[in-house]
């Protein structure tokens, strides 16, 4: 988290609460870059999920960023995974609003996700380019994250 409020303080980020009156009701961390906007985090707490908050948050996005595509991944589907029922959930969740899959494959320290967008299409270079913005070429190359169209 300290590496997050950190890059915060880069205008390309919003790091953004939502509340319901005085409730948390999630937060989102965004990136953006020209006309693409990264949503590296939506978090909603479980005591209120299914509540519509997390589709209302997304519609916010939408209406910050109108002009932009939203790129956004999720871990990939895993019959072994402990979780892959929350996966799979979270797939649907971003499916019923308005985000297609592409092609795109994402794997970062051991963890493998599938690349979401709306608004558009994202290409791997535009998202490397994104990435490697963020996190500063030197970072970017020793973490080397692999971005790439599935096989």
């Amino acid at each position: 988290m300290a590496y997050l409020f950190l890059r915060a303080k880069k205008d390309t980020i919003k790091f953004m609460a939502y509340y319901d009156d005085n409730v948390f009701v999630g937060f989102t961390y965004t990136i953006t870059v020209d006309d693409l906007t990264y949503l590296l985090y939506l978090a909603v707490p479980a005591e209120v999920r299914s509540k519509g908050y997390g589709a209302q948050i997304l519609k916010n996005l939408q209406e910050q960023y109108p002009d932009n595509r939203i790129v956004l991944n999720i871990e990939i589907e895993d019959e072994k995974a402990d979780n892959n029922a929350d996966r799979i959930r979270r797939k649907d969740f971003y499916l019923k609003n308005g985000y297609i899959l592409t092609k795109m494959y994402f794997k970062m320290n051991k963890n493998e996700f599938d690349v979401l967008v709306s608004n558009g299409t994202c290409t791997v270079e535009e998202f490397k380019g994104l990435f490697k913005k963020y996190m500063g070429a030197f970072p970017f190359a020793l973490y080397r994250p692999d971005i790439r169209e599935k096989s």
